[in-house]
C-alpha cells in the first residue's frame, strides 16, 4: 500500500458554507502525495455531501458516531493517521498554492522541529483580504525559524498563541504522542496548551511565509471563548506553565506586571463588553475567571487609567529583546 508524505487533517461541524473552497484548495496543491482526511463532527448541514462529492482518491471522509467537539476529533485523526508528518486544517480556511510542499520542505530540512507553523493572510466572511494580519508583525519579526525551548517560552508568553489558529500548524506524530495529545476537558485552550506542551520537549519552527488565508468571522471558536468567558478560564494552565518556565528568564515583579497590562488587560474588556450587552451570566464567569489569577484590581486599574491600552501600551517588543538576548539561542 502507498504511504502518502504527509496526512491533512480537516475536522468539520456544519461547515458547509465554506468546505468546497477549502477542500478545493487542498486539492490543487503542487505536492500532490498527500492523504486528506475529512473529520465529521456529527454535522446536520450538507457538510458530508459536500466532502463525499470531491471523486478523489486521496480524500477520505468519516464521521463521529456523536458531537465529540474539535479537539477530541483531532485526536482521532492523529490515531488513525498513518503518516509521521500531520498538517491540521479548518473548514474555512484556504491553503494558498505551493503551501503544503513549504510545510513538508521545511519539517525534512529541521528534523529537531516537533511543530511548525506559518504566517497568513486574514480574510473575512466573503475571502476579500482584510490586513488585520499585520498586528502580529512585531511578533513575527522576533521569531526565530527555529526556535529552541526556552525561546518558545519566552515567545508564547509575550505574544500568546502564537500559531494564531490550527491552521497555520503541522505537527510531527511522535511529538503529539510524547505530549499527551490534547485535552478534551475545554474547546478554547487545549491547541495552546499542546503546542506550549511540545515546545517543552522539541524545537519550534516558523515559515516566514505566508502560505494560508484565515477566514474571521462570527461563528469562529475564539470569538465565542471570548463572548462566553471560556478562554480566561482555560488559559491560566497554560499560563502557569510558562511562568514555571521563565522563572530565572523574566523577575516575579515583570511576570506580574506583564500580565496585568496585557492579557490581564483584555480580559477586564472582554468582561466590561459583556456587562454592556446585558449578558450578567457571562460577565460574573468571566470577573470570577480573573480573579483566579491574582490581582483582579490591579487589571481593572490598568484597563481604566491606560483607556484599555490607549494611552499606554507595555512595550512587549523591547522586554522580549532585552530578556531574547540574554538566551543561548
Amino acid at each position: 500500500m502507498h504511504m502518502p508524505r504527509v496526512t491533512i487533517l480537516l475536522p468539520v461541524h456544519n461547515g458547509e458554507n465554506y468546505l468546497a473552497e477549502s477542500v478545493g484548495s487542498i486539492l490543487e496543491q503542487d505536492l500532490r502525495d498527500f492523504e486528506l482526511h475529512i473529520l465529521d463532527d456529527d454535522s446536520s448541514d450538507g457538510s458530508a455531501s459536500v466532502a463525499q462529492s470531491t471523486g478523489d482518491p486521496r480524500v477520505r471522509y468519516s464521521r463521529n458516531s456523536s458531537r465529540f467537539g474539535l479537539f477530541k476529533t483531532l485526536n482521532r485523526g492523529f490515531e488513525e493517521a498513518r503518516t509521521e508528518l500531520i498538517r491540521i486544517w479548518s473548514h474555512d480556511d484556504v491553503m494558498l498554492p505551493g503551501s503544503l510542499r513549504r510545510f513538508v520542505e521545511f519539517a525534512a530540512a529541521h528534523p529537531s522541529v516537533g511543530m511548525m507553523y506559518s504566517d497568513f493572510f486574514a480574510i473575512d466572511a466573503e475571502g476579500k483580504r482584510t490586513g488585520a494580519e499585520s498586528l502580529y508583525c512585531n511578533q513575527r519579526a522576533r521569531t526565530a525559524e527555529v526556535a529552541k525551548p526556552q525561546l518558545s517560552a519566552l515567545l508564547f508568553w509575550c505574544y500568546g498563541c502564537l500559531p494564531g489558529n490550527i491552521s497555520t500548524v503541522m505537527l510531527r506524530r511522535a511529538a503529539w504522542e510524547k505530549v499527551g495529545r490534547f485535552s478534551t476537558g475545554s474547546q478554547q485552550a487545549p491547541d495552546y496548551d499542546m503546542w506550549v506542551r511540545v515546545s517543552e520537549c522539541y524545537d519550534v519552527g516558523f515559515i516566514c511565509e505566508k502560505t494560508i488565508e484565515l477566514r474571521e468571522h462570527s461563528l469562529q471558536l475564539g470569538r465565542v471563548g471570548q463572548k462566553q468567558m471560556t478562554t480566561i478560564e482555560e488559559e491560566l494552565p497554560v499560563l502557569v506553565r510558562l511562568e514555571e518556565r521563565l522563572r530565572g528568564v523574566l523577575s516575579k515583579d515583570e511576570l506580574r506586571r506583564g500580565w496585568v497590562m496585557e492579557r490581564g488587560r483584555q480580559h477586564v474588556h472582554w468582561v466590561v463588553k459583556a456587562l454592556l450587552r446585558g449578558d450578567f451570566e457571562a460577565m460574573t464567569r468571566g470577573w470570577k475567571a480573573i480573579k483566579a489569577y491574582g490581582q483582579p484590581w490591579s487589571q481593572v486599574l490598568f484597563w481604566l487609567v491606560s483607556v484599555n491600552g490607549r494611552l499606554f501600551i507595555p512595550d512587549r517588543n523591547k522586554l522580549f529583546d532585552m530578556k531574547a538576548s540574554c538566551l543561548t539561542l
